[in-house]
């Protein structure tokens, strides 16, 4: 085993590694966060546009639902057009993930900034109905996660805000079991389908001449047409595969099938570590019982504090949301005279579940 000066050592680490990522002009561009300066402009967004712009005119709300898969562009896109609005005619805008905040009242105090339980649930209600006494945007992002309508009647009847909903389940407004908020929302259903071949390449090709210094036109075409025929569109992991490919500057057919199935893992990974603990264990759950009742019994019975007595409403709920994310997927099978669902694992390698777990215990 060699020994060096450390701090030889490391410039030349330094040197070498800025050898290795000199075709990157921006890594900030590759990150899944990323807000770019420019936007493709599609149909759906055309749409949307519309309806903001009347809100502004006209001051009357216009409500509006957003539908589409993970990669569609639709919190991106809802994220740019009301920062849009910030800055081009002062109007506020406020994101709320609902998954993580389920409940109308976190949602209030997730806005109002009042998250300490000595401002009451009335009080919080009072700063909110002031705060939005004048138009502003409300992107309330997998609201499908949404436990109560208060906060949808609430804005629709006592705010001059403007409500984007963000979700993947296309029944989910259809299903709404509250005739009054369906009334007082009244919202536009915009679909935001997945991305054709040549949307993909005018995305990838925007990040490309933002990230990087040199790149191959003929592979991003090839990239896109792969990321459509086999990961559905999900522009995550053309720019993730975009990323390692400009690393490497190596735009050969092997190399941009190498990257993208590189980017599938990465972006997978990334789920996961973005799970909350309970879905992340009834995943795990799902990986040693694809039989969802049997799933579900088990879960019920765990030593675990955030599964034990679980509901199975609550069960279900999180499959669906591990479905939506592209983690498995459920299948209808007839066992005797009885229909049961069973789960199907989408991991590339379920053992990174169990790895994961370990990284959190």
């Amino acid at each position: 085993m060699a020994t060096k000066n450390p701090k030889s050592f490391m410039e030349a680490k330094i040197k070498a590694r800025a050898m290795e990522t000199s075709n990157i002009k921006n890594a900030l561009v590759f990150n899944i966060g990323y807000t770019p300066g420019e936007i493709l402009i599609r149909n759906e967004l055309e749409k949307v546009t519309d309806d903001l712009a009347d809100y502004v005119n006209l001051d009357l709300p216009r409500h509006i639902i957003i539908y589409g898969s993970k990669g569609s562009g639709k919190t991106l896109s809802a994220l740019i057009v009301a920062k849009a609005l910030k800055d081009t005619k002062s109007v506020p805008y406020f994101y709320v993930n609902v998954r993580e905040n389920p409940t109308s009242t976190k949602i209030y105090r997730n806005i109002t900034r009042l998250h300490s339980k000595g401002h009451e649930v009335e009080e919080v209600k009072n700063r909110f109905d002031s705060m939005l006494s004048e138009k502003a945007i409300i992107i309330l992002d997998e609201v499908d996660f949404l436990q109560d309508y208060d906060a949808l009647y609430h804005i629709t009847r006592h705010t001059k805000a403007n409500l984007i909903l963000l979700t993947q389940k296309v029944y989910w407004y259809k299903n709404m079991n509250d005739e009054s908020v369906k009334s007082s929302l009244q919202p536009d259903h915009i679909v935001f389908h997945e991305y054709s071949s040549d949307e993909i390449r005018e995305i990838l090709k925007m990040r490309a001449d933002e990230g990087l210094n040199r790149y191959d036109k003929e592979s991003l075409g090839l990239l896109s047409a792969m990321l459509v025929r086999d990961y559905r569109s999900d522009a995550r992991i053309g720019i993730k595969a975009l990323e390692i490919i400009g690393r490497l500057n190596e735009w050969d057919d092997d190399s941009v099938r190498a990257a993208l199935k590189q980017a599938y893992v990465e972006v997978e990974g990334e789920t996961l570590k973005n799970l909350g603990d309970r879905d992340l264990l009834i995943l795990a759950a799902l990986i040693k019982n694809q039989d969802t009742n049997r799933a579900y019994s088990e879960v019920s019975a765990s030593n675990s504090l955030l599964l034990r007595g679980v509901s199975k409403s609550t069960f279900f709920q999180s499959v669906n949301y591990l479905q939506n994310l592209g983690l498995v997927t459920l299948i209808k099978k007839k066992i005797g005279r009885y229909y049961t669902m069973e789960s199907q694992i989408l991991l590339s390698d379920e053992s990174i579940v169990s790895g994961e777990l370990k990284r959190r215990n």
